[in-house]
């Protein structure tokens, strides 16, 4: 099966979707619409999650500042991309910034494309 090339314009348009849940400065009703119904996360603890979960925590208040860098992207299916990154959270002003591997992937359904799948792995410190 031949798959559609994956455009810069998807591209950009999943990196943005990736920053919008990641910096959480939406509302939760907005953030939610980007994550499937069918959405599971694999945390760096191992434990499992699903897209209620992760709404609930959308909805806390937590003031972490939060960046991602060096997006890549890989095109699964016409309707799958595999979107990874570099993830720096600082969960206060003073705290060291912790690092994260991150691997999403984003289904598109109708003409909405949703996360499906998120795993983070903590990078050590060198």
């Amino acid at each position: 099966m031949k798959h559609e090339p994956l455009s810069n314009a998807t591209i950009d348009h999943l990196i943005a979707q990736e920053k919008r849940l990641l910096d959480r400065q939406e509302s939760q009703e907005n953030l939610s619409t980007l994550i499937d119904d069918e959405f599971i996360e694999i945390g760096s603890s191992a434990t499992h999650y699903n897209k209620a979960d992760v709404i609930q925590w959308l909805s806390t208040n937590d003031q972490s500042i939060r960046s991602g860098t060096d997006f890549s992207a890989k095109l699964l299916a016409n309707d799958l991309v595999l979107l990874t990154y570099t993830s720096h959270i600082q969960n206060t002003p003073e705290a060291l910034v912790k690092k994260a591997l991150r691997s999403s992937i984003w289904r598109k359904q109708k003409e909405n494309w949703q996360m499906v799948f998120h795993q983070g792995t903590p990078e050590e410190p060198l």
